[in-house]
């Protein structure tokens, strides 16, 4: 079941019979001014009233997605298997599951993509005297803890986001170009053999074989004996 509304607030305090238990949607256009954020951001709980906590886990940018994650917990309530990105027109934060006062609300998911926020839940408002809680209208739920004279004590809001228009930037990985051009220099070792001299002289093909001359002889011999 979908359900869309522009700023409005579910009426606090509903019994689970009243909400569906499946997930509930509803979208919110968000102002001009907001739409044309640069920045986006998201955090998943922040806490105020009688024990006050920052919001947490909490990521902005206004360029590559960034993320963070967690679980938080305070006096009565807890929110656990929180995961928040955001970038440049996108946003996010999901929370596993909420409890407050012994009591189960379920999934909360916030997200915004370039300029449109929408808010899901996977529970139902716990029908619980000294809670109210309500979904959407500027967080994925927000819940109240009544004290006396049903007065809140304790504010707790899940899910928050806010996103311009834009689209995050991918990262590829650096790819290898080949080498350009072809090598200067010649490889070494290939020096030519030594000892290929061609012959010298003025023989030409056809004429016969010049013999080299031959070596003198030298005999032993007897000067004759004069006087």
């Amino acid at each position: 079941m979908v359900r869309t509304t522009h700023s409005r607030t579910l009426l606090a305090g509903l019994g689970a019979g009243a909400l569906a238990a499946g997930a509930l949607t509803m979208i919110f256009t968000g102002s001009p001014a907001s739409a044309q954020a640069t920045t986006s951001t998201a955090y998943g709980v922040s806490a105020s009233g009688v024990e006050s906590k920052a919001a947490q886990p909490s990521v902005s940018s206004d360029g590559a997605v960034k993320t963070a994650s967690g679980s938080v917990s305070g006096m009565g309530w807890s929110a656990t298997g929180i995961t928040v990105k955001a970038g440049a027109g996108m946003a996010e934060a999901t929370i596993g599951n909420v409890t407050a006062g012994g009591k189960s609300i379920g999934s909360v998911t916030a997200k915004c993509a370039d300029g449109v926020t929408t808010y899901s839940h996977g529970g139902a408002a716990p029908s619980d005297p000294k809670l109210k809680v309500s979904f959407g209208g500027g967080a994925g739920a927000t819940i109240q803890i009544l004290g006396a004279g049903d007065k809140p004590v304790q504010t707790i809001t899940v899910g928050v986001v806010k996103c311009g228009k834009g689209t995050p930037p991918t990262t590829n990985p650096p790819t290898s170009n080949p080498p350009t051009g072809n090598p200067t220099q010649q490889p070494t070792g290939t020096q030519q053999p030594t000892g290929t001299q061609k012959p010298t002289g003025t023989q030409k093909p056809g004429d016969k074989p010049v013999k080299p001359a031959p070596q003198p002889e030298i005999k032993d011999g007897h000067h004759p004996v004069t006087g």
